[in-house]
């Protein structure tokens, strides 16, 4: 990619056994993209690998354990700051309720890839990567 960020982000796609993506609505308080829709996911920290990254900020954001399985797709985020790094994961355990954490999500829907792209503001990246799932 030309002019990739230096700094690195996760994105978690998490399904359920209906085939439904975890979409969050990001809470109205935060800096970057208050209000917008989006999978669970956030920076990486220093010294930390994109599939631990990813474990803590789903654990963080929406209170789910799971487990990193495999990088699906790469963008840079919105605002060029990002190289984004979005890994495929699965639950780990029995427990599936989402506990979402109030200071990082508004809300939260468990939907399939045709009426996420119904989800208004969606993030554009997602938007594209969505698209060919909702016509299969």
């Amino acid at each position: 990619m030309a002019d990739t960020p230096d700094k690195h982000g996760v994105v978690a796609v998490l399904q359920d056994g209906a085939g439904r993506h975890l979409y969050i609505r990001r809470a109205l308080t935060l800096a970057r993209a208050p209000g917008v829709w989006c999978f669970p996911g956030g920076e990486v920290e220093a010294g930390e690998s994109y599939a631990a990254a990813v474990e803590r900020e789903v654990w963080e954001e929406v209170g789910l354990r799971v487990c990193a399985e495999a990088k699906i797709h790469e963008s840079i985020s919105p605002n060029g700051v990002y190289l984004l790094h979005w890994m495929r994961v699965r639950f780990f355990g029995n427990e599936t309720t989402v506990l979402a954490n109030p200071d990082e999500v508004d809300a939260y829907r468990w939907l399939l890839p045709n009426e996420a792209l119904r989800l208004d503001p969606i993030l554009p990246t997602l938007r594209a990567w969505l698209e060919p799932l909702s016509r299969t």
